[in-house]
């Protein structure tokens, strides 16, 4: 429930912002822009119990290739987790084709360093909605493996990296100052696995994190410190 209304907040705010905009489009190529982010991280690896949901935080620093392509690199801090389980399915009969049991408690915290290229398509004026895709270098500043069964070993790697697909919106308040709206989700590494008759399955960590951000361009005109960056119409 307070996720739906930090979202419905949002999304009236993005909406009163369309109206307060400037008359001019913002084109963002060439400049870059730096900024934190704030959100919620759903923890979706949690196989026995409810999907865990706590804040995250985050910090950007992404640069406009193109008027609607850009390369950001960000550092992110945040929880994850997965737990797991799957029954003997061992007959006891001459013919036993089944596997051993499997089960397995995972929580942890990341520092990741997801790395996107990102599409911004213009939808009005200075609002745009975004397609990013990415991947992430991640090591764990916590961990704690919880009750396993004896047949899975937990020396599992502290680095590893990770992959992340997200959408969302972003609106350009003037030629400086920019936020933006978007939810992406991340698949990490392995925390546990399962034998079956038809092949082994992986659990993996899985998460998904809503971000709300603001980015600021330093960038100077050649005059001086006005503050004010070149910006063609399109």
């Amino acid at each position: 429930m307070k996720k739906k209304i930090v979202v419905c907040i949002l999304l009236v705010w993005f909406s009163n912002s369309i109206f307060s905009q400037t008359k001019e489009n913002v084109n963002p190529k060439g400049n870059w822009f730096f900024g934190a982010e704030i959100g919620t991280n759903k923890i979706n690896s949690f196989e026995i119990g409810p999907s865990k949901t706590t804040f995250q935080i985050g910090f950007i620093s992404e640069y406009y290739f193109a008027r609607h392509w850009s390369l950001s690199g960000r550092i992110k801090y945040f929880n994850t987790g997965v737990s797991f389980y799957k029954p003997s399915t061992h007959s006891g009969s001459w013919l036993d084709l089944g596997s051993d049991e499997s089960f397995g408690s995972f929580n942890g915290t990341v520092i990741a360093f997801p790395i996107d290229i990102k599409w911004e398509f213009r939808i009005f004026k200075n609002l745009g909605g975004s397609l990013k895709l990415g991947s992430a270098y991640t090591i764990e500043t916590y961990r704690n493996y919880g009750n396993y069964s004896s047949n899975i070993n937990t020396n599992f790697p502290q680095q590893y990296g990770s992959f992340n697909v997200g959408w969302g919106l972003n609106y350009f308040i003037n030629k400086k100052v920019a936020v933006y709206l978007d939810v992406e989700n991340y698949s990490g590494a392995s925390k546990g696995h399962s034998d079956g008759l038809f092949g082994g399955k992986s659990y993996n960590t899985q998460n998904q994190l809503m971000n709300f951000g603001i980015k600021y361009n330093f960038k100077k005109n050649k005059e001086g410190n006005k503050g004010v960056i070149e910006v063609k119409k399109v």
